[in-house]
Formats: structure tokens, sequence, C-alpha cells
């Protein structure tokens, strides 16, 4: 139905169109209460009242998006609003719950919510839990600027998702600072296939992921994951830098055996004082190289002399390996960038199927 597409507020005005649109728009599967689409928290909550109060009880709901960001409304009739949305539509079979917030807590009977496939937190603060957390058959799981009163409740957060197979995770934090050892995490999601994990606050170790087959990281400091662990079933990775961690980058390598597809999105920050951390070829071969890497991907590449270095290793080890591209930064100097093309378009290959790709090098794509 055309209606589950739009915010629940602009699908009720369908209402005035005919006495047939009248009230199609109750029978939507999908709810989506926006909090900018109301001029306050009052005029917000009266909303959602009046749709529990229309709406037939034996229909159910499949997906929720509740965006609710007030700055200066009463935090208790936020907290009230959200747990009495929640767990009404915790009784109507939800399958995907989206919830945003500013400082709210986490509702209660989320935790116990056995139809729940797909879970999206963003600003919540976890304080406890006053219920079992169970969710047998969660698949997919994001949770953003989440505050965790102590370490344990993500634990335990975590130790209730039985089949998770997707994770996400940015800015989360406990409010005593502490970090958590890795091995408090073993054991906890064996289903786990993909994550995409944002390594600046060092909450989420990469420990937790080493079993995925997908992995996108975002990577700000040299010692945030200074042991890594082995990830035997990894193919592909996306890697964000914001400073120059070619070092690392190269340990990284060495982890990833059955390594297919690799994208790395480059150094945003270019600094004088890292200027020592340049690519330097390892004295083995990774054994991805040899055998399994078929494409890699240098993007918002600004035609440095490390990128230059690594494609050119990319290019000379990689065995089987099918396209090589580069994707310059628009704002990267065109002199490093025509010099690198021309470098890396006659540099002889490993690969006799390779092809290197260049984007972006003035106003159209270049392919050699």
């Amino acid at each position: 139905m055309l209606l589950s597409f739009l915010p629940t507020k602009h699908a009720a005005t369908t209402s005035i169109l005919s006495k047939r649109w009248k009230s199609l728009w109750l029978s939507v599967l999908t709810l989506d209460f926006d909090c900018k689409s109301f001029k306050d928290m009052t005029c917000h909550g009266y909303s959602v009242h009046k749709l529990m109060l229309l709406r037939k009880i034996e229909l159910p709901i499949l997906l929720m998006r509740f965006n609710c960001i007030y700055a200066h409304d009463h935090s208790t009739l936020k907290q009230n609003n959200i747990n009495l949305f929640v767990s009404y539509v915790m009784n109507r079979g939800i399958e995907n719950l989206n919830i945003s917030g500013s400082d709210m807590k986490l509702p209660p009977s989320i935790l116990s919510c056995k139809t729940l496939k797909v879970l999206k937190l963003k600003g919540i603060i976890v304080n406890g839990f006053s219920h079992q957390v169970d969710f047998p058959v969660l698949k997919i799981l994001h949770l953003k600027r989440m505050i965790f009163e102590w370490h344990e409740l993500l634990l335990k957060l975590l130790s209730g998702c039985h089949i998770l197979e997707e994770l996400e995770t940015k800015y989360l934090g406990f409010r005593n600072g502490l970090r958590v050892p890795a091995k408090e995490f073993d054991g906890l999601l064996p289903s786990l296939v993909r994550a995409k994990i944002y390594c600046h606050d060092s909450i989420i170790p990469l420990h937790l992921v080493r079993n995925v087959e997908t992995l996108h990281m975002e990577q700000a400091q040299l010692k945030c994951c200074s042991k890594l662990p082995m990830f035997h079933n990894l193919t592909h990775v996306k890697l964000k830098f914001f400073f120059n961690m070619w070092g690392w980058l190269q340990q990284m390598l060495e982890q990833y055996h059955k390594l297919q597809s690799l994208i790395i999105q480059g150094c945003e920050y270019q600094d004088e004082s890292w200027n020592n951390q340049s690519w330097k070829d390892p004295p083995i071969v990774p054994k991805c190289l040899s055998l399994h890497l078929r494409t890699c991907c240098l993007a918002d590449c600004k035609g440095t002399e490390s990128e230059l270095q690594f494609a050119k290793y990319i290019l000379q080890n990689s065995k089987i390996l099918k396209t090589m591209k580069s994707k310059y930064d628009c704002c990267a100097d065109i002199k490093a960038k025509q010099q690198m093309t021309a470098e890396l378009s006659s540099f002889a290959k490993d690969s006799t199927m390779c092809e290197v790709v260049f984007e972006n090098l003035i106003t159209n794509s270049i392919t050699d």
C-alpha cells in the first residue's frame, strides 16, 4: 500500500479525498511519527493517542518509526508517551521498531518482545532492566548515541540477541567511562555475519565481530585495536580512516585470509605529525592477496605517495584481482591525480584479468 511509505501524519490527510479514503489510512501496517511534523511534544503525543483510539485493535503493526527529539519539552511527559506508544505496538506483532530520542530512557517493554526482527535505537539511555532480555527472532540491531549506565547492561542486551545477523554501533558510552575487556564478549552473537562499527569510542571490540563475513569500520585512533583478532570468514571490508594509518592497515590485511573485496575511504585529515605513518610493503605477502582478493577501491583518493605505493603493491601481488579502482577526491591536487593515474596505468599487474579504473580525474571517468 502506497500509504505505508508516507509519514503517518501525511497519510491521515488523505482521508479528505473521498469517503473511500476516509479510513483507509488507519489500516496501514506502518506507523511513522516524526516530531518535526508537530509544533510541540503535547501535539505530538495527542496525535499518537488519537490514532491508537481510532485504529482497530485486531490490526497488526509491522513497522513503527518514532522520532522524538524535543530539546525544551518536559522529560517526564516525553518518557511517559514513548513508554505508552511502545507498549501499544508490542502487542500488535511489531517486527521493525525504529526509535530516535534525546536522552530518553529505554522503554522496558521492548526487552521481551518476541516478534521483533529489526531494532534501531538512537539517543537512548539504558539505566537498568526490569525485564529479561529476550529477542528470539531479532536479526538486525542498530545502536547509535547510546549511553549505558554500566557495561553489564550492554552485555546483557547483546546476550538476548540469539540469532542476530547484523550489528551497527556508533557513539556508545558508559557512565563510568570504563572499557570492557574483550574476553567478556566471548560467546555473544554467534550468528553475526555483518557488522558496522565506529571505533572512536572503543566500546565494541573487534573481538566481538571476528566471525563476520562483511565488516564496515570507521577508525580514528592508532591504538584503538592494537591486538587484532583473526577474521576467518571475512570476505568484504570497507574501512574509513581519519588519520594516516597505513601500518595499522598492513596488520589488518594479515588477519583477513579470505578477503575478496576491500574498500578504503581515504585519510580525512592530513597533518605533518603523521607523515611517518606511510605505507610500507610487508615482508611477507598476505594470504588474501595471493589467493582471494578480487576488487580493491581507494575512495576519496588524494593521489598521495602512500596511496600510490599501496595501489602498486596490490597490483603487484594480487594474483586473481579483477578491478583496482581509484576514486579521486574532487578537491585533490590535479597534478597528483594525473601522476598517480599515469603510473598505475602503465604498472605491471600480477593478474592478467585486472582492470585499472580511475574516477573523477577531472570531469569524466577514465578507464585503462
